[in-house]
């Protein structure tokens, strides 16, 4: 089979439309009343975890989403340890008294005002980033510069991935997702297309590039899979992302081990 690294760009954007199909999450419906939103990572090694929660507002509202910084939140892991962390401004609360081991599950609490949310998360083993690449391609006469990382996925487990892209220290909002549901136990080439605005936001030589793979739950694959369709709704009433939070907050509790890469641009 041709590599998909050497197929023209028009055709490698319908493979990369084709491999993202995925069969629809059905979720429920924005309400008008506001909602807290959590956002809460523990990663391995001694973090800072970090937990960010803000609130929603009323759709006749500004979405100038402002900080929640009178809540407790508490990680804690199936070792028995547990760590009360400090908030730090703007919404976000951190510690780095308690180190994040792949293999561990931990447990999220937050009290916030009357409601108490809660959520587990187990963290997978990482998964070695083997190389971070640049790929040109030309269309229309256009060079387009395409960033691929290679990795060898593990065989029997199933395994979920989400990617973080960085251009000159600034996250691209594109949300990249994957699964080994049709490449178990393979060498993976993954392009992360980057396509922030028109022609002046392409890639160019000297650019800096960061790539964070997160190897993550399937409840927190879910949770990307159906925001970047909300996202791509664009409707008036929009659907929420499925959150692995309980007691009505939306978000997601991602405990994930990481591997990053960095190069740049020729």
């Amino acid at each position: 089979m041709q590599s998909i690294k050497h197929l023209p760009l028009t055709i490698l954007l319908g493979i990369l439309l084709l491999a993202g199909c995925e069969k629809v999450i059905e979720v429920d419906l924005n309400s008008a009343s506001p909602k807290y939103v959590i956002e809460a990572v523990v990663t391995d090694g001694q973090g800072p975890q970090q937990v960010r929660i803000t609130q929603t507002k009323n759709f006749d509202e500004n979405n100038d989403f402002e900080g929640v910084g009178t809540a407790q939140v508490t990680i804690a892991d199936d070792a028995g340890n547990s760590s009360l962390l400090s908030y730090t401004g703007g919404g976000l609360y951190e510690t780095t008294a308690l180190a994040g081991v792949p293999g561990r599950t931990y447990y999220l609490t937050v009290n916030a005002g009357e409601e108490t949310f809660t959520a587990t998360s187990a963290m997978p083993e990482p998964v070695a980033l083997d190389s971070l690449y640049i790929e040109e391609f030309t269309t229309f006469g256009d060079p387009v510069k395409i960033p691929y990382i290679s990795y060898n996925d593990p065989p029997v487990i199933r395994n979920y991935y989400r990617y973080l892209l960085y251009v000159n220290n600034v996250r691209a909002k594109s949300i990249y997702i994957n699964t080994d549901d049709r490449n178990n136990g393979s060498p993976v080439e993954r392009p992360l297309p980057y396509f922030e605005g028109g022609d002046e936001d392409r890639l160019k030589a000297g650019d800096i590039i960061t790539v964070e793979m997160q190897s993550i739950e399937q409840a927190v694959y879910d949770y990307f899979f159906s925001l970047d369709q909300t996202i791509e709704q664009d409707a008036a009433t929009p659907a929420n992302p499925v959150s692995n939070i309980t007691g009505g907050a939306l978000g997601y509790f991602s405990a994930h081990s990481t591997q990053t890469a960095t190069l740049e641009v020729e």
